[in-house]
């Protein structure tokens, strides 16, 4: 019997299972982006200073993601081409899962594959039905949306291979898992590492709402405060559809489970049933992207 976890969100991540800082130069990217004196160079120069950080970021840049006419090798033309906000969420991003430090290679590596598939499918969504939406925050939220995973395979290795052989035993969904052998989940425990960090309103909102169960209104159907508050909804729907339908698109799941996205998917973008296979066709095509990444990324 798998003994439950009881996580204080207190403490957690503070005391019972600490985690260092961000890297510096997360800090001092967004200090130089608020000076209004600080230039292309200061800002490329910084990234320059960590090789396996800039190696990152030219790789996500030069990814299928951006799809720029030319390939990127300095991070001051990545900034010209991009803008200052896109290569900070960017660096904040991997310095995020880099500081992890998940030393279990295939679940690395099998984190990278799924996010990045689901970021090229979110920003596919998004293209195609909610061209509003900012991609440069597309990016990021999409890649750290099941970063409370990795806190499982960190802190909680043991609970994370009976949840994950219960996924695959009942060829269900990994929050399905959760659920059934009364364990947190993963995108709540990925809420606290945002709190934690203080990591952006819209990355929060990406790691603690990406699952089925989190589609509908996102607030208290009062008037929007915001313009973030009145793009929230659709703004979750692109992740949790994002997401869901990379996993039909690569995975193995029961009739139900099936059932539920495509069900979801229809009626979150009012989809005919033509027009739905033809969707996922797309997605499964963008899987191509995906295994093309990863194979720059190694």
């Amino acid at each position: 019997m798998l003994a439950q976890l009881e996580i204080d969100p207190k403490n957690f991540l503070r005391q019972h299972c600490t985690l260092p800082a961000l890297p510096e130069v997360v800090g001092q990217v967004q200090t130089l982006m608020s000076d209004d004196s600080a230039d292309i160079g200061e800002v490329a120069d910084l990234i320059s200073s960590d090789p396996a950080l800039l190696a990152q970021v030219l790789k996500v840049v030069n990814s299928a993601y951006y799809g720029l006419p030319k390939e990127i090798t300095k991070a001051r033309f990545a900034i010209a081409f991009l803008g200052y906000n896109e290569v900070y969420r960017m660096v904040l991003s991997l310095s995020v899962i880099n500081t992890l430090s998940i030393r279990e290679k295939d679940e690395l590596t099998a984190f990278w594959h799924h996010s990045f598939y689901t970021a090229i499918t979110a920003r596919h969504l998004a293209n195609r039905y909610l061209p509003h939406l900012s991609r440069e925050d597309l990016w990021s939220a999409a890649m750290l949306h099941d970063i409370g995973k990795l806190i499982y395979v960190k802190y909680f290795p043991d609970h994370y291979g009976v949840i994950r052989k219960h996924r695959e035993e009942n060829l269900c969904l990994f929050s399905e898992s959760e659920r059934e052998l009364d364990q947190p989940s993963s995108s709540w425990i990925g809420s606290l590492l945002c709190d934690h960090w203080g990591l952006p309103e819209k990355i929060r909102e990406a790691c603690e709402h990406h699952t089925l169960d989190a589609l509908g209104p996102a607030d208290d159907g009062g008037e929007p405060n915001s313009e973030w508050e009145g793009e929230r909804d659709d703004f979750r729907k692109t992740i949790v559809m994002g997401n869901n339908l990379t996993l039909l698109a690569g995975s193995e799941l029961r009739p139900e489970t099936k059932e539920s996205i495509i069900t979801a998917t229809m009626s979150a973008f009012d989809l005919e049933e033509g027009e739905f296979l033809a969707l996922v066709g797309e997605v499964q095509d963008l899987r191509n992207e995906a295994d093309r990444f990863m194979s720059q990324l190694r």
